[in-house]
C-alpha cells in the first residue's frame, strides 16, 4: 500500500534537494525502502563516508526520518526512510531567490538524468526499441489546445504513478528505472533578452566610470 505524498513546499528543503548528490540519496531510499547508510553507499557505488553528511542534512530538514534498529547484542543502528511517496515539489516562482532554488533544483535533476542515460548507453541490457525498449532520450517542441495540455499533465500523472509502487511490491518481478521529464512554455527570444534586461542589476558607480 502506498503512503501518502510528501510536499516540498519550503525554500530550504528545494535548497536540500539540489545540492549535488543529495537527490540520489532520496532516490535510493525510495527504491530501498527503509535501510542504513551502508544499504544506500551500496547502491549508489559509493562510500559510506561520502554520505554521512548529506544524509544528516536531510534528516534535519525532515527529508529523511531516522528510527534507531536494535540488533542482538549490538548497538542500535540508524535506519532512514522518506516522509512519505513519492517526494513531490511545489514549486513557488513568487521571488527571485524561489526561483533560482527551482532552477538549481531543475539542474540537478537534468544532470542526474545525463548521467543515468549515459550509464544505460553503456550497459548490455539497454534496448533501444520494441515494446520493451528501456532506454530513451528525446526533446519536441509543438503547438497545444488547453485540453491537449490536460492530457498530457494527467499522462505525465500516470507514469509518475508508474514509477513510483508501493515499497513492498517494488521488488515483485521489477527492475529499477529512472524517468526525468520537463515541461515548459516556449518563449520567445525576444522576450527572454527583455526579461533579461529587466532582472539585469544597476551597475555599479566604478562600472559606468570605465564606459
Amino acid at each position: 500500500m502506498k503512503t501518502r505524498p510528501y510536499v516540498v513546499t519550503a525554500y530550504k528543503h528545494v535548497l536540500a534537494l539540489a545540492s549535488p548528490g543529495r537527490e540520489d540519496i532520496i532516490d535510493a531510499v525510495a527504491i530501498l525502502g527503509r535501510c542504513g547508510i551502508s544499504d544506500m553507499a551500496k547502491f549508489l557505488g559509493r562510500s559510506r563516508h561520502s554520505l554521512y553528511y548529506h544524509v544528516k542534512a536531510l534528516r534535519d530538514c525532515g527529508l529523511l526520518v531516522e528510527t534507531k534498529i536494535r540488533g542482538m547484542g549490538v548497538k542500535p543502528t540508524a535506519h532512514y526512510d522518506l516522509p512519505g511517496r513519492p517526494i513531490l515539489v511545489r514549486y513557488d516562482l513568487g521571488s527571485e531567490k524561489s526561483r533560482r532554488a527551482v532552477i538549481a533544483l531543475g539542474r540537478s535533476r537534468f544532470r542526474s538524468g545525463q548521467r543515468g542515460f549515459v550509464r544505460g548507453c553503456s550497459s548490455e541490457s539497454a534496448v533501444v526499441e520494441g515494446p520493451g525498449r528501456n532506454l530513451w532520450v528525446a526533446h519536441w517542441k509543438g503547438w497545444l489546445t488547453a485540453t491537449d495540455l490536460e492530457k498530457a499533465n494527467r499522462l505525465l500523472h500516470q507514469l509518475v504513478d508508474i514509477f513510483t509502487p508501493a515499497v513492498a511490491d517494488s521488488k515483485d518481478l521489477r527492475s529499477p528505472y529512472e524517468l526525468t521529464f520537463s515541461v515548459a512554455p516556449v518563449i520567445p527570444g525576444n522576450v527572454r533578452r527583455k526579461r533579461r534586461s529587466v532582472d539585469a542589476p544597476e551597475p555599479s558607480l566604478a562600472s559606468k566610470s570605465r564606459r
